[in-house]
Protein backbone atom coordinates (compact mmCIF):
# COMPACT_ATOMS: atom_id res chain seq x y z
CA UNK A 1 0.00 0.00 0.00
CA UNK A 2 1.75 2.87 -0.84
CA UNK A 3 2.24 5.34 2.37
CA UNK A 4 1.34 2.81 4.63
CA UNK A 5 4.12 3.85 6.88
CA UNK A 6 3.17 7.75 6.72
CA UNK A 7 -0.36 6.38 8.13
CA UNK A 8 1.09 4.19 10.42
CA UNK A 9 2.82 7.32 11.54
CA UNK A 10 -0.05 9.00 12.08
CA UNK A 11 -1.91 6.71 13.66
CA UNK A 12 0.37 6.21 16.23
CA UNK A 13 0.81 9.41 16.44
CA UNK A 14 -2.65 10.08 17.30
CA UNK A 15 -3.06 7.07 19.62
CA UNK A 16 -0.04 8.22 21.61
CA UNK A 17 -1.10 11.82 22.20
CA UNK A 18 -4.81 9.95 23.26
CA UNK A 19 -2.88 7.50 25.73
CA UNK A 20 -0.85 10.01 27.27
CA UNK A 21 -3.61 12.40 27.54
CA UNK A 22 -6.26 10.05 29.40
CA UNK A 23 -2.90 8.79 31.62
CA UNK A 24 -2.79 12.51 32.30
CA UNK A 25 -6.57 13.26 33.01
CA UNK A 26 -6.34 10.74 35.51
CA UNK A 27 -3.45 12.55 37.97
CA UNK A 28 -6.02 15.81 37.22
CA UNK A 29 -8.93 15.35 37.54
CA UNK A 30 -9.00 14.31 41.55
CA UNK A 31 -7.01 17.92 41.60
CA UNK A 32 -9.91 20.06 39.06
CA UNK A 33 -12.89 17.95 40.94
CA UNK A 34 -11.39 17.32 44.54
CA UNK A 35 -14.57 15.68 47.68
CA UNK A 36 -16.79 18.75 48.21
CA UNK A 37 -15.63 21.55 50.81
CA UNK A 38 -11.88 21.23 49.26
CA UNK A 39 -10.97 23.68 46.79
CA UNK A 40 -9.31 22.35 43.32
CA UNK A 41 -5.69 22.37 42.75
CA UNK A 42 -6.00 22.82 39.01
CA UNK A 43 -9.09 24.63 38.61
CA UNK A 44 -11.37 24.02 35.15
CA UNK A 45 -10.43 26.48 32.33
CA UNK A 46 -14.38 27.52 32.49
CA UNK A 47 -16.35 28.95 35.12
CA UNK A 48 -19.34 26.29 34.29
CA UNK A 49 -18.13 23.20 32.78
CA UNK A 50 -21.77 21.97 31.96
CA UNK A 51 -22.78 25.34 29.99
CA UNK A 52 -22.63 25.35 26.28
CA UNK A 53 -21.45 28.89 26.79
CA UNK A 54 -18.51 27.46 28.11
CA UNK A 55 -17.92 25.98 24.45
CA UNK A 56 -18.50 29.72 23.05
CA UNK A 57 -15.63 30.90 25.04
CA UNK A 58 -13.35 28.56 24.20
CA UNK A 59 -14.18 29.06 20.54
CA UNK A 60 -13.92 32.30 21.16
CA UNK A 61 -10.35 31.79 22.56
CA UNK A 62 -9.60 30.22 19.28
CA UNK A 63 -10.72 32.84 17.25
CA UNK A 64 -8.88 35.61 18.65
CA UNK A 65 -5.81 33.46 18.71
CA UNK A 66 -5.91 32.65 15.33
CA UNK A 67 -6.72 36.35 14.19
CA UNK A 68 -3.71 37.34 16.42
CA UNK A 69 -1.28 35.09 15.21
CA UNK A 70 -2.28 36.14 11.01
CA UNK A 71 -1.93 39.78 12.53
CA UNK A 72 1.60 38.44 13.82
CA UNK A 73 2.82 36.56 10.31
CA UNK A 74 1.28 39.85 8.24
CA UNK A 75 3.50 42.36 10.33
CA UNK A 76 6.34 39.37 9.80
CA UNK A 77 6.92 39.26 13.72
CA UNK A 78 7.98 35.64 13.70
CA UNK A 79 10.42 36.79 17.23
CA UNK A 80 7.01 37.29 18.78
CA UNK A 81 5.15 34.08 17.11
CA UNK A 82 8.25 31.92 18.17
CA UNK A 83 8.24 33.22 21.77
CA UNK A 84 4.52 32.64 22.23
CA UNK A 85 4.79 29.09 20.76
CA UNK A 86 7.82 28.60 22.62
CA UNK A 87 5.76 29.24 26.39
CA UNK A 88 3.01 27.95 24.67
CA UNK A 89 5.08 23.98 24.15
CA UNK A 90 6.54 24.33 27.30
CA UNK A 91 3.84 24.65 29.60
CA UNK A 92 2.11 21.59 27.61
CA UNK A 93 5.17 19.77 27.77
CA UNK A 94 5.80 20.20 31.55
CA UNK A 95 2.33 19.29 32.32
CA UNK A 96 1.98 16.21 31.13
CA UNK A 97 5.64 15.20 32.36
CA UNK A 98 4.60 15.86 35.99
CA UNK A 99 1.44 14.46 35.88
CA UNK A 100 2.81 11.70 34.29
CA UNK A 101 6.27 11.28 36.43
CA UNK A 102 6.22 14.19 39.28
CA UNK A 103 9.32 16.08 39.52
CA UNK A 104 11.42 13.10 37.56
CA UNK A 105 8.94 14.23 35.04
CA UNK A 106 9.92 17.77 35.24
CA UNK A 107 13.83 17.33 34.76
CA UNK A 108 13.00 14.97 31.71
CA UNK A 109 11.09 17.52 30.04
CA UNK A 110 13.41 20.26 30.43
CA UNK A 111 15.84 17.71 29.02
CA UNK A 112 14.06 17.41 25.83
CA UNK A 113 12.48 20.24 25.27
CA UNK A 114 16.17 21.42 25.52
CA UNK A 115 17.28 18.98 22.81
CA UNK A 116 13.62 20.45 20.79
CA UNK A 117 14.93 23.47 20.46
CA UNK A 118 18.32 22.79 19.58
CA UNK A 119 17.36 20.27 17.30
CA UNK A 120 14.27 21.37 16.13
CA UNK A 121 15.11 20.58 12.30
CA UNK A 122 14.33 16.99 13.60
CA UNK A 123 10.69 16.35 12.63
CA UNK A 124 10.51 13.05 14.96
CA UNK A 125 11.54 15.02 17.26
CA UNK A 126 9.12 17.55 17.01
CA UNK A 127 6.46 14.82 16.96
CA UNK A 128 7.34 13.71 20.45
CA UNK A 129 7.53 16.92 22.03
CA UNK A 130 3.76 17.88 20.11
CA UNK A 131 2.32 14.87 21.40
CA UNK A 132 3.33 15.50 25.40
CA UNK A 133 2.40 19.10 24.55
CA UNK A 134 -1.26 18.72 22.94
CA UNK A 135 -1.62 15.63 25.54
CA UNK A 136 -1.76 17.47 28.11
CA UNK A 137 -3.20 20.74 26.60
CA UNK A 138 -6.23 18.26 25.16
CA UNK A 139 -6.52 16.62 28.88
CA UNK A 140 -7.07 20.01 30.65
CA UNK A 141 -9.62 21.33 27.73
CA UNK A 142 -11.68 17.53 28.36
CA UNK A 143 -11.58 17.79 32.34
CA UNK A 144 -12.93 21.29 32.32
CA UNK A 145 -15.98 20.11 29.65
CA UNK A 146 -19.11 18.20 30.38
CA UNK A 147 -20.30 15.91 27.30
CA UNK A 148 -22.58 17.71 25.91
CA UNK A 149 -20.39 21.11 25.63
CA UNK A 150 -17.53 19.38 24.26
CA UNK A 151 -19.31 17.65 21.65
CA UNK A 152 -20.91 21.47 20.59
CA UNK A 153 -17.11 22.95 20.27
CA UNK A 154 -16.13 19.80 18.46
CA UNK A 155 -18.62 20.28 15.98
CA UNK A 156 -18.35 24.42 15.84
CA UNK A 157 -14.32 23.41 15.19
CA UNK A 158 -14.90 21.60 12.52
CA UNK A 159 -17.03 23.80 10.80
CA UNK A 160 -14.73 26.78 11.03
CA UNK A 161 -11.90 24.22 9.81
CA UNK A 162 -14.03 23.84 6.86
CA UNK A 163 -14.04 27.16 6.67
CA UNK A 164 -10.82 28.25 7.55
CA UNK A 165 -9.03 25.81 5.02
CA UNK A 166 -11.13 25.75 1.69
CA UNK A 167 -12.88 29.17 1.91
CA UNK A 168 -11.25 31.65 3.57
CA UNK A 169 -7.67 29.82 3.25
CA UNK A 170 -6.39 31.54 6.02
CA UNK A 171 -5.75 28.00 7.84
CA UNK A 172 -3.28 27.11 4.80
CA UNK A 173 -1.65 30.53 5.28
CA UNK A 174 -0.58 30.18 8.77
CA UNK A 175 0.88 26.54 7.81
CA UNK A 176 2.66 28.05 4.96
CA UNK A 177 3.87 30.41 7.37
CA UNK A 178 5.24 27.75 9.75
CA UNK A 179 8.54 27.23 7.89
CA UNK A 180 9.48 30.34 9.43
CA UNK A 181 8.85 29.68 13.32
CA UNK A 182 8.91 26.84 15.43
CA UNK A 183 6.89 23.81 13.95
CA UNK A 184 3.48 23.65 15.60
CA UNK A 185 2.51 20.86 12.78
CA UNK A 186 2.86 17.28 13.37
CA UNK A 187 4.82 16.23 10.44
CA UNK A 188 4.55 13.12 8.40
CA UNK A 189 7.06 12.49 5.93
CA UNK A 190 5.11 11.19 2.09
CA UNK A 191 7.83 10.43 -0.28
CA UNK A 192 10.22 13.52 -0.46
CA UNK A 193 7.72 16.04 1.37
CA UNK A 194 5.94 16.17 4.41
CA UNK A 195 2.19 16.31 4.87
CA UNK A 196 1.74 19.00 8.27
CA UNK A 197 -1.11 17.69 10.66
CA UNK A 198 -2.46 20.53 12.81
CA UNK A 199 -2.26 20.66 16.33
CA UNK A 200 -5.99 21.12 16.85
CA UNK A 201 -6.60 17.96 14.41
CA UNK A 202 -5.56 15.96 17.48
CA UNK A 203 -6.02 18.28 20.67
CA UNK A 204 -9.97 18.41 19.76
CA UNK A 205 -11.15 14.60 19.28
CA UNK A 206 -8.81 14.20 22.60
CA UNK A 207 -10.93 17.02 24.29
CA UNK A 208 -13.94 15.48 23.39
CA UNK A 209 -12.42 11.68 24.48
CA UNK A 210 -11.05 13.16 27.74
CA UNK A 211 -14.71 14.18 28.78
CA UNK A 212 -16.71 10.87 27.61
CA UNK A 213 -14.09 9.58 29.71
CA UNK A 214 -14.71 11.66 32.74
CA UNK A 215 -18.52 11.60 32.59
CA UNK A 216 -18.97 7.96 30.91
CA UNK A 217 -15.84 6.15 31.72
CA UNK A 218 -13.69 4.14 29.39
CA UNK A 219 -16.51 1.82 28.41
CA UNK A 220 -17.34 5.40 25.60
CA UNK A 221 -13.92 6.80 25.36
CA UNK A 222 -12.29 3.90 24.24
CA UNK A 223 -15.00 3.36 21.16
CA UNK A 224 -14.86 7.13 20.18
CA UNK A 225 -11.33 7.07 19.89
CA UNK A 226 -10.92 4.08 17.92
CA UNK A 227 -13.82 5.68 15.76
CA UNK A 228 -12.15 8.80 15.89
CA UNK A 229 -9.13 7.72 14.59
CA UNK A 230 -10.45 6.52 10.93
CA UNK A 231 -11.77 10.23 10.49
CA UNK A 232 -8.30 11.36 11.53
CA UNK A 233 -6.38 9.03 8.76
CA UNK A 234 -8.93 9.86 6.39
CA UNK A 235 -8.60 13.91 7.03
CA UNK A 236 -4.66 13.04 6.74
CA UNK A 237 -5.16 11.62 3.37
CA UNK A 238 -7.32 14.00 1.85
CA UNK A 239 -5.21 15.85 -0.48
CA UNK A 240 -6.65 19.36 0.20
CA UNK A 241 -5.69 18.86 3.76
CA UNK A 242 -1.93 17.92 2.95
CA UNK A 243 0.00 21.26 3.63
CA UNK A 244 3.26 19.74 1.97
CA UNK A 245 6.64 21.82 3.67
CA UNK A 246 10.23 21.68 3.15
CA UNK A 247 11.55 18.24 4.35
CA UNK A 248 13.95 19.24 7.20
CA UNK A 249 15.74 16.07 6.47
CA UNK A 250 17.29 14.17 3.99
CA UNK A 251 15.65 13.28 1.05
CA UNK A 252 14.59 9.33 0.80
CA UNK A 253 15.71 6.93 -1.70
CA UNK A 254 13.31 7.90 -4.78
CA UNK A 255 13.52 4.42 -5.55
CA UNK A 256 11.85 3.30 -1.98
CA UNK A 257 8.29 1.51 -1.70
CA UNK A 258 6.48 1.91 0.84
Amino acid sequence: MKHASSLVLLSSIYLLTVIIGLQVALVILPLMYPPEGVEPTIPPVVAEPGSVTASAQIFLYIIVVTAILLLLIKLNLNKIIKIVMSFSIIIGMLLTMTALLDWVGVILGVVILALYFLRRNDYNLVNAVLIFTIAGIGAVLGSSLTLIPALVLVLALAVYDYISVYITKHMVTIAENAKGALPFMFLIPIGEKQLGLGTGDIAIPLTLIVSLFKDYGPGYAIPTALALKTSINSTGAYPAKQYTLKRFQKKPPRNRKD
